[in-house]
């Protein structure tokens, strides 16, 4: 008790000074409106920091299911395209889900690990076996054609990319409609080459690469890249013709497995037609 009182004889004169700094205080702001004001507004501005640091703080560890959620939803709706559908009643041109048979679906994925520095480029997605993926399927981004898949595990499939020397698949130049090969010539990761065009045929730079749905591996139509480069190849009556590829598969993410419901079919059809010749 003794120390009590000793403690306040020493600071009396400011325990009393802080008493009446905070009766001040507390009249100032009571009777004037602008620093009541300004007061409350800086309270509220620091809340609202604080909250809003809180939400970027959530929102980020969120980040990887949106993300999934967002890739289902992608999936969802290409899978609504025009091309992943066929018509079985050639005499009508009028969209219904009565006169159209889905042909492709698309199964999302993540690249866990990729290549793209090599003659012939691979990379791994986080879905396999268990989600219906098999061999020889197509895999696209959400802006164009990236690969097909070479091996497949339970969980985990490997994708021989389109940066790949024998990944040759079918292609047509939008507008003219010719088509060639698509090809892994050069060890350029931002672009392949288009073969097999006659030279007569002409080729417009800047004209859209797309997939001609031959091989079953993709549905026609699907965006490769836009044509950088048209040269004669000399000694030959066919173009050069460097294709600008449309997804940088030096940034890859997220991807589409493209699940061609009909390809046995066309698979067992095709092969009788090889056997004849």
């Amino acid at each position: 008790m003794r120390n009590l009182i000793a403690f306040f004889q020493r600071f009396r004169v400011f325990l009393v000074f802080l008493v009446l700094q905070l009766v001040a205080l507390g009249s100032y702001f009571s009777w004037m409106s602008y620093p009541r004001t300004q007061f409350f507004n800086t309270s509220s501005a620091i809340t609202g920091n604080i909250l809003s640091w809180k939400y970027e703080i959530t929102k980020y560890l969120s980040l990887a299911q949106t993300n999934e959620v967002l890739k289902s939803k992608i999936a969802h709706m290409m899978k609504d395209l025009p091309e992943s559908y066929m018509s079985i009643d050639g005499k009508t041109t009028l969209i219904n889900d009565t006169l159209y048979e889905q042909v492709y679906r698309y199964i999302p994925a993540t690249v866990i690990n990729s290549s793209h520095q090599h003659k012939n480029n691979y990379f791994t997605i986080d879905a396999g076996r268990l989600k219906g993926i098999k061999p020889k399927m197509g895999v696209v981004s959400s802006v164009g054609v990236v690969g097909t898949v070479y091996d497949v595990s339970d969980h985990f499939s490997v994708v021989k990319s389109i940066l790949t020397e024998n990944i040759n698949f079918s292609a047509y130049v939008e507008g003219n409609k010719a088509f060639g090969i698509i090809k892994y010539l050069e060890n350029d990761p931002r672009r392949v080459s288009l073969t097999g065009i006659s030279n007569d045929i002409p080729i417009e730079r800047g004209a859209l690469i797309k997939t001609r749905g031959s091989s079953g591996y993709f549905p026609k139509g699907v965006t490769i890249g836009k044509v950088d480069v048209v040269e004669l190849i000399e000694g030959k009556p066919l173009w050069d013709i460097k294709v600008n590829l449309s997804q940088d598969m030096r940034t890859l993410h997220s991807v589409f497995v493209v699940d061609n419901t009909l390809d046995e079919e066309l698979t067992q059809l095709q092969g009788a037609i090889e056997e004849l010749n």
